[in-house]
């Protein structure tokens, strides 16, 4: 849909859906958006909890609905197209989470930008935090090797040493976005390197324009990243650790979590040669039998 019918819907749904919530925004669009799909709300507070979603889906109008959790989507009429729908996702979430969503959501490719970015050096954003990868454990489980570092979007911009009012209000070109991106201090156009992408990576190549057109188009005409404040211009990930884990308090966590990992280690690994020691005994227990019922078969 247009801008004009996007903004329009999107202003009527804010409206109705305030009526349910407390807290009721949408994300901060990305630049440059001619065509725009669906309409992303995120809530908070139910002013009825449960917040009855067969109530809203009548003040939306919507004439069909799919209720899920965390997010349920409604059919709202398209102005002027009868028999056409715009698709509004309405995404609850807890009071506590939705700065972060907020944030996160913010910007539509942004945040894929930026985690090609920070990975190398072993950080992750997701949809809880900024989160920090714990090497030793990350290439056996990458769930278990994550250790929460932040939700605090200021704090977390201050970490990449991106500027808080340029990413609160729109940028006013896919350009400038893109210049936002390579100004975080972890920036390296070798991490966008077509064929040393992943495979998430080479997918929202595939699937995500913006994305394609960061690497294709923009990256090749950066040459190197940006200094670091302390004149250091190379960062190393063993670096990035230490600092991440010193800010933000992390350190007792993270040797808590490497000791009860490598003991887990080796209560497997103690286990696995105890099963492999019994196979063995087993069949030199069985060989040896066959062995003696050949010996009393001659015998006799």
């Amino acid at each position: 849909m247009p801008p004009a019918v996007y903004k329009a819907v999107r202003e009527q749904c804010l409206e109705q859906v305030a009526s349910f919530f407390q807290r009721v925004a949408c994300p901060i669009e990305a630049p440059e958006k001619t065509i725009f799909g669906d309409i992303d709300l995120i809530v908070s507070e139910p002013k009825i909890t449960p917040f009855p979603v067969d109530s809203l889906a009548k003040a939306l109008n919507a004439e069909r609905t799919i209720q899920s959790h965390p997010i349920s989507c409604f059919a709202v009429p398209y102005p002027g197209r009868e028999g056409n729908y715009v698709q509004v996702d309405v995404h609850v979430c807890e009071s506590k989470h939705f700065d972060w969503e907020m944030f996160h959501q913010s910007h539509g490719d942004l945040w894929n930008l930026l985690g090609s970015s920070i990975r190398p050096f072993g950080l992750t954003v997701n949809n809880t935090g900024l989160h920090v990868r714990i090497p030793e454990i990350e290439n056996h489980d990458r769930k278990k090797s994550l250790i929460f570092l932040t939700a605090d979007s200021h704090t977390m911009l201050e970490f990449l040493y991106l500027d808080r009012a340029a990413f609160s209000r729109s940028f006013d070109t896919v350009e400038s976005m893109f210049e936002f991106v390579c100004g975080n201090r972890f920036f390296r156009p070798e991490a966008y390197i077509r064929p040393d992408l992943k495979a998430n990576d080479r997918k929202r190549l595939a699937q995500r324009e913006l994305y394609r057109r960061f690497v294709d188009d923009y990256v090749p005409c950066r040459t190197v990243g940006p200094q670091r404040i302390d004149g250091v211009h190379e960062l190393t990930r063993p670096e990035v650790l230490d600092e991440a884990l010193e800010k933000f308090e992390k350190k007792s966590e993270y040797g808590a979590r490497l000791q009860g990992w490598r003991k887990e280690r080796e209560e497997l690994a103690h286990k696995h040669a105890s099963r492999e020691w019994r196979k063995r005994k087993a069949a030199a227990d069985e060989a040896y039998a066959e062995a003696w019922i050949k010996s009393l078969r001659r015998s006799t």
